[in-house]
């Protein structure tokens, strides 16, 4: 989902993911997490790589999307 431009789509993801991060004290932990959380946590990992979410989406629907953008900068100017 993409908030503010009206664009949705369902993006699938792993149902399990395994995390190696640091804690408060810089102390190494890994964690195993399933459901709703593994999903938050890929989705704030793509925030942070500077991935958006029509990246996953087939060519065709990106092309589409593309196209809906740039009629709406058309119709706004």
């Amino acid at each position: 989902m993409s908030v503010g431009t009206g664009v949705y789509d369902a993006v699938t993801r792993p149902e399990r993911v395994r995390v190696k991060a640091f804690d408060v004290r810089g102390q190494p932990f890994e964690r195993e997490c399933s459901g709703l959380l593994a999903v938050c946590i890929q989705h704030e990992m793509d925030h942070l790589l500077g991935k958006v979410f029509v990246e996953y989406l087939s060519p065709l629907k990106q092309e589409r999307i593309k196209t809906k953008m740039k009629k709406r900068r058309t119709r706004a100017a």
